[in-house]
Order: C-alpha cells, then structure tokens, then sequence
C-alpha cells in the first residue's frame, strides 16, 4: 500500500521569512507590499477617466524599477444581509417609503440568486533582488547587512510609488510583517478565522 507524507504548505512556498515589514523569498529577493484602493472608472465624468489614464501613464512612464501589480478578486456573499433585509419591517414609515423598502427587498432577492457580486483588492510589489540565497539560519550580522541593502533601495522606490498613487488620488499603504503573514495565512488557510502567530525581528 503506497505511503503519502503530508507536508506543510511551507515547505512549497518561496516564501523564507518577513521582517521588517519586506517579504523575503528563498533565493535572496525583498519586497515591499502597497496595498491601494480602487476606483469605479465607469461613474468617472470623461474628463475624469482622461484624467484619470493620463496620472496612470505618468506613473508607469516614472518607474525605474520592477513593479508587479497584484490584483486579488474574491466572491462576496450577500446572504446575511439579504435575511436582514426580508426581515425589515418598519410600520411608521410612509406609504411611499414602504413601497420603496419593497422594491429594495425584491432587488436584493434579485441581486443574491442571479449575479456574482465580487469584491477586489489591488497590491503593488517592489522587488529587491540579491544574489545571495536567504535562508532563515543566516548568521544574523548578515541578515542585517542584507536588510540595510534591501531597505536603502526599496524605500525610496516605496516613497515615489506612493507619491504617484497620492497623484492619481488614490489611498497607498505599505503592509506590515504582521499584516504580511496574515494575508498569506488567509490565502493557503481560507478556513481560519482567527490568525495567532509568532514574529521575530532584527534591529537595524
């Protein structure tokens, strides 16, 4: 009978720690993670959306470095509040306001059992290669080294990538080391609800 090893989800990750609020893969790569907001380019006047590509390109054309964009989409359930909804009743409201009330019950209805309602989020990725492969058991003197080279490159590129989405009027945040292991715990961990881990840190 064939034997089957289970194997953490780590272990098949490129993922070997996160300090110091930068992401750092096995094969010596930093990254800091921008999280950004979105906006709806449809309900934008056509002076806006012009506006709004020609920030874009600017921002594109500015760039001297890497820079991936991560676009996350995840269902969104609606079905607790389509319970709340059939359940609201409100005899003072006015006639008018009661059949309006209806209208928006029957267009929830509608919405929850005929359209995928999607919600997404958007993250930018500056990189920081080395050529050194990281591992968690360096010496931490060299760990430090390795940090100070990260953060004196990335950190400028961080601040003019948040200049620009400031420009373009939209809400950048770098994510921290704890808001870093949570995201990646959600993604191989969908079941969890509540996320308790350990971090380590280095001064620099």
């Amino acid at each position: 009978m064939a034997r089957y090893v289970k194997s953490p989800t780590q272990d098949f990750l490129e993922i070997e720690e996160v300090l110091a609020d930068m992401l750092i893969t096995r094969n010596g790569t930093f990254a800091v993670i921008i999280k950004t907001n979105a906006v709806n380019f449809e309900l934008l006047s056509p002076e806006e959306q012009e506006l709004k590509i020609k920030n874009f390109a600017s921002f594109i054309n500015s760039l001297d470095f890497d820079l991936q964009i991560l676009i996350e989409t995840q269902k969104v359930s609606l079905h607790k509040y389509a319970e709340y909804i059939e359940q609201l009743e409100n005899p003072t409201l006015s006639p008018g306001l009661q059949r309006q009330l209806k209208i928006y019950k029957r267009f929830i209805r509608k919405l929850v059992t005929t359209q995928n309602i999607l919600d997404k989020q958007f993250y930018l990725v500056i990189p920081y290669r080395t050529a050194v492969t990281y591992t968690s058991s360096l010496p931490v003197a060299r760990k430090k080294v390795l940090i100070e080279q990260a953060l004196n490159f990335l950190i400028p590129k961080r601040n003019h990538v948040l200049k620009m989405l400031n420009i373009m009027g939209l809400n950048g945040k770098q994510l921290t080391t704890a808001e870093i292991i949570k995201y990646f715990v959600k993604i191989y961990n969908p079941g969890i609800k509540k996320i308790k881990f350990e971090s380590t840190s280095i001064d620099v």
